[in-house]
């Protein structure tokens, strides 16, 4: 039985990037281009094998990204705390 582990984890101050969107477009030269979209990526997420790597991976993170704070008064639990997850996967 593999027991694996999903660590997600939101970030802030995430550069945007160039993001294919599948579909053609015809330019006006006739050409076909790929369009793009700007999006933003700030939810990363890794598979692990126990807690201990991903605590490891979780220090990578921490040392490359600022780490989201929960913003919402409603949610009580996760208010003013960094928005990680560890799940488990069959």
């Amino acid at each position: 039985m593999n027991k694996n582990y999903r660590l997600t984890v939101h970030v802030t101050d995430v550069q945007k990037s160039d993001a294919p969107t599948g579909r053609q477009l015809k330019t006006a030269k006739g050409k076909f281009q790929h369009e793009t979209k700007r999006k933003i990526f700030n939810t990363l997420s890794f598979l692990v094998k126990d807690q201990a790597e991903a605590n490891i991976k979780l220090a990578e993170v921490r040392s490359m990204y600022k780490i989201q704070l929960g913003q919402d008064p409603n949610k009580k639990n996760k208010y003013g705390k960094e928005l990680i997850n560890i799940s488990f996967v069959k």
